[in-house]
Parts: structure tokens; C-alpha cells; sequence
């Protein structure tokens, strides 16, 4: 298995820190967990095609993690780019309504041409397994009201993602003995924003889960210079 940390900003221009994603790859099989902007020319320069995405996971609907999911599904449709495959998109409820909205503002452009593109929507708490060898689950995180967290499993292997979230017990569940687990650390302990975790709470987050490693991303502009 390999993770890339495509994006560990956020939604404020920064200089070497494009908005949320991160990929994992799995015996050949490529999976993207949100789609922040910028994510498609983040993937290119991994060496990874939009084509060869199989599954895309969005964890919430605010911009920094969904936007390019409109840069997607048109590059998609691009004569050199056409996918023949079926691209999987799961997220939190009102991921069809985005979908058809998007659509409609963009005149028809994002609809499918050769491949099929299925939309799953989940409610707080969910579960997955693709071709056999994948497990993907969801858990309700504190931060918007439908954001979910992701736990990917295959061959023997673990990672959790918990997209935004505030202190909770489901993240601990979700991220209970995982390999590596991907936090997002967005303020210092001396600026708690409500919906997001300091460095210090990440700590005792994964302390708590009995994780092996931790990664921290989505860091705010006020982290600069700060000793997470």
C-alpha cells in the first residue's frame, strides 16, 4: 500500500500546500480521498491519471475538500482522457444534489459519456468493500452536519482519514489500531477553532486510538513557524 499526501492545506492560498487530498494506492488500484482544488495537477504530478482513479471519497462539502470533483468529471470526458471505466463516488448526504447542481451550472458538461459514474450517498455511518480485497468504512465526525470520517483496509493493511472534525469518540472507533492514521491539524493549542483539532488534541486522539502512526495535515496559516 502507498499514501500520498496530495493536499495538507486548506482553503487559504498557500505557498507548497495545496487544499485537502490524499491517495491511496493498493496493488495497482487507486482510491482519493477528497478533491480539494488543485487536486487533479497534484495526482498528475504523483503519476497517476484521472482515468485510473477507481474510487473517490468525500468527506465533507465544504470547498477545500470537494471542489475539483467538477474538474474530474469533465476531464473525464476529454477525447484524450476518456475513461472507460466506472468511477465510484461515495460521500455524505446531498453528494447527488451537488452533483446535479454542478451539472447544470456547467451546461451538461460533467455528464458521463463512455463510462459509468455511480454516486453513493452515506448517512453517519457506512460500509464498503470493493473487488474483494478493499473495506472502506465511514463514521459521523464534529464538524459540519453530515461530515464523515474514512477507514481503508486492504491486505492486512489500515489507514483512517478524518477529513474535519473537532474531538470525538467516533474518530477514536474509526481510527482504533490503524497503521496510519491522517488527522487534520489545523490551529495551535493557543487558538482552539470549534470543528477542528490543535497539534495537542491530535495527540491524544491517536494516543487513544492505538494508531502506529500519525500524519497531520490541513494546517491553517497560524501554524507557520509553530512547533506542532
Amino acid at each position: 500500500m502507498r499514501v500520498i499526501v496530495l493536499g495538507a492545506g486548506t482553503a487559504l492560498p498557500q505557498r507548497r500546500l495545496s487544499p485537502a487530498s490524499v491517495l491511496i494506492e493498493s496493488s495497482g488500484r487507486n482510491f482519493l480521498f477528497d478533491i480539494g482544488p488543485g487536486t487533479l495537477q497534484r495526482l498528475h504530478a504523483a503519476g497517476v491519471l484521472a482515468t485510473a482513479l477507481e474510487g473517490l471519497f468525500i468527506t465533507h462539502y465544504h470547498l477545500d475538500h470537494c471542489l475539483d470533483l467538477a474538474t474530474l468529471l469533465f476531464v473525464l470526458r476529454i477525447p484524450q482522457r476518456v475513461s472507460k471505466r466506472s468511477l465510484r463516488v461515495f460521500g455524505p448526504l446531498g453528494l447527488k444534489t451537488l452533483y446535479r447542481r454542478l451539472n447544470v451550472a456547467f451546461s451538461g458538461w460533467l455528464t458521463p459519456k463512455a463510462y459509468r459514474l455511480i454516486l453513493t450517498e452515506w448517512n453517519r455511518q457506512a460500509s464498503v468493500r470493493l473487488g474483494g480485497n478493499v473495506l472502506v468504512r465511514a463514521q459521523a465526525m464534529r464538524h459540519s452536519a453530515t461530515a464523515l470520517g474514512y477507514r481503508f483496509e486492504s491486505h492486512g493493511k489500515s489507514v483512517a482519514y478524518s477529513g474535519d472534525t473537532d474531538v470525538c469518540s467516533n474518530l477514536i472507533e474509526l481510527a482504533r489500531g490503524v497503521d496510519l492514521l491522517i488527522l487534520e491539524c489545523s490551529h495551535p493549542d493557543e487558538s482552539k477553532v470549534a470543528g477542528h483539532l490543535t497539534p495537542t488534541e491530535c495527540g491524544k486522539m491517536a494516543q487513544a486510538a492505538g494508531c502506529r502512526h500519525l500524519v497531520l495535515t490541513h494546517f491553517y496559516p497560524s501554524l507557520r513557524g509553530y512547533d506542532i
